[in-house]
């Protein structure tokens, strides 16, 4: 990964379908590659685009704990249902 200063700036233009570029430094850092997924967050400071981990990172981390599909499922549904109440 190329290290890139934390003061560095970079300057893009948003295109007529909201569309920015990603300058090339940034992509090489990130390894970022079309189609990859970034998440965009409003904050009082301004706009933070993260990139977040891959789930193939994940691959194996739960190997060989003790764990309960049926509980997990619940646990999910559960979330499901308290989100959707939420966003009602």
């Amino acid at each position: 990964m190329e290290l890139i200063a934390s003061e560095e700036l970079f300057k893009v233009k948003v295109s007529s379908k909201g569309q920015v570029v990603i300058p090339r430094r940034i992509r090489e850092a990130l390894n970022l590659s079309e189609g990859d997924e970034l998440v965009l967050m409003l904050t009082k400071e301004g706009l933070l685009i993260k990139y977040p981990s891959k789930v193939g990172r994940l691959r194996g981390l739960l190997k060989g704990l003790d764990i309960d599909m049926a509980e997990c499922e619940a646990i999910l549904n559960e979330a499901r249902r308290s989100l959707a109440r939420i966003i009602k």
